[in-house]
């Protein structure tokens, strides 16, 4: 499997270096390739969740509160059934909105990193128009408003 092949290398090349880092799988391709997602745990690296998959029509900015729980729960029962307690979030395609932050505290996230504040090239990716907010987005580590994603807040 040329996957893992290419997983095993960049294991490798973190170990080297003494790098540790976040792998954010879907659900769909944790329950495909449950092996990624062990290799990755036994190597000391956080798992993190990327939804449940990767489809336009499912993306969190267009997702309800309701909708969003249980793409979050769907796919962290898988994850932590191959890795454990998860905690970490990355939305596919970054895209979240207000709502996000409540679902992710009802599934038991603690970290969302889908707000890319230095990142210019949002405006290029599906998504693009609710991405602009990102210019705005503090640059450090903050807590989420419940009111805006890219503002500093309290959740």
């Amino acid at each position: 499997m040329k996957s893992k092949v290419g997983l095993l290398r960049l294991l490798d090349v973190y170990a080297r270096n003494d790098i540790k880092c976040t792998f954010y799988f879907t659900g769909e391709l944790a329950g495909m390739v449950p092996e990624a997602v062990e290799l990755v745990a036994e190597h000391g690296h956080d798992v993190g969740c990327h939804g449940y998959d990767h489809f336009h029509d499912r993306a969190f900015d267009d997702m309800n509160l309701d909708e969003q729980i249980f793409e979050l729960r769907k796919a962290k029962n898988i994850l932590e059934g191959i890795a454990g307690k998860i905690s970490d979030f990355r939305a596919p395609a970054l895209r979240i909105n207000e709502s996000t932050i409540r679902a992710l505290e009802k599934t038991g996230f603690t970290t969302d990193s889908s707000i890319a504040s230095q990142r210019f090239d949002g405006s290029l990716t599906f998504g693009s128009k609710r991405k602009l907010k990102w210019l705005v987005a503090p640059r450090y580590p903050y807590y989420l408003s419940y009111d805006s994603v890219v503002k500093k807040g309290g959740s």
